[in-house]
């Protein structure tokens, strides 16, 4: 099982304005700067803790359809666009949309056949199976506020210490992830 990016964020959970009025930064010396640690800030909550915060689409590539559901370990899933895989002549199929259902509210979201459907037999390939989908929240505007939190904490810990120093205890941006952390 692996991840591949298809399409990169344009926007990121914590807009320049907000940072800058978190850290009380009036002057416009240090926005690359602030820019720069808003994308780490956010990367490194989605990295650790499965997120996809703002719109990207990824496809999850599977060497075979699992017997029941498949299941999709970056959250929120906004939408599935497509379930694809190569069929035994080596063709690109895809499953229509009417024989699986879905759950992209749960953690992880789930992709399963519907009834007496059955996941259909697979080239026996590495990726046979593609799955793509849109992860992340409507909008900025819609990621729980303690997120967005937690990444103004992170960025203004690293705007304030510049060093890397080792840390005994959770830091409180930490602490506030943890409940969206699934495995």
């Amino acid at each position: 099982m692996s991840y591949n990016l298809i399409t990169a964020k344009s926007v990121y959970a914590v807009t320049l304005e907000e940072a800058k009025r978190h850290l009380k930064e009036l002057t416009t010396d240090n926005d690359a700067y602030i820019q720069d640690l808003i994308i780490a800030a956010q990367q490194k909550a989605e990295e650790e803790y499965d997120l996809s915060l703002t719109a990207e689409t990824w496809e999850l590539l599977l060497d075979k359809f699992p017997e029941k559901a498949i299941e999709i370990y970056t959250w929120p899933v906004a939408a599935l666009s497509s379930v694809k895989y190569t069929d035994g002549n080596g063709i690109t199929q895809e499953v229509t949309n009417t024989k699986y259902a879905t759950d992209l509210v749960g953690k992880p979201a789930r992709v399963y056949p519907i009834d007496s459907n059955s996941w259909p037999d697979v080239k026996d390939i590495v990726n046979a199976v593609q799955v793509r989908f849109i992860t992340g929240f409507t909008s900025p505007k819609t990621i729980p506020g303690d997120i967005k939190q937690a990444i103004l904490l992170t960025l203004s810990d690293w705007f304030d210490n510049r060093e890397d120093k080792g840390r005994r205890f959770m830091r409180v941006s930490e602490m506030i992830l943890n409940k969206y952390r699934y495995r």
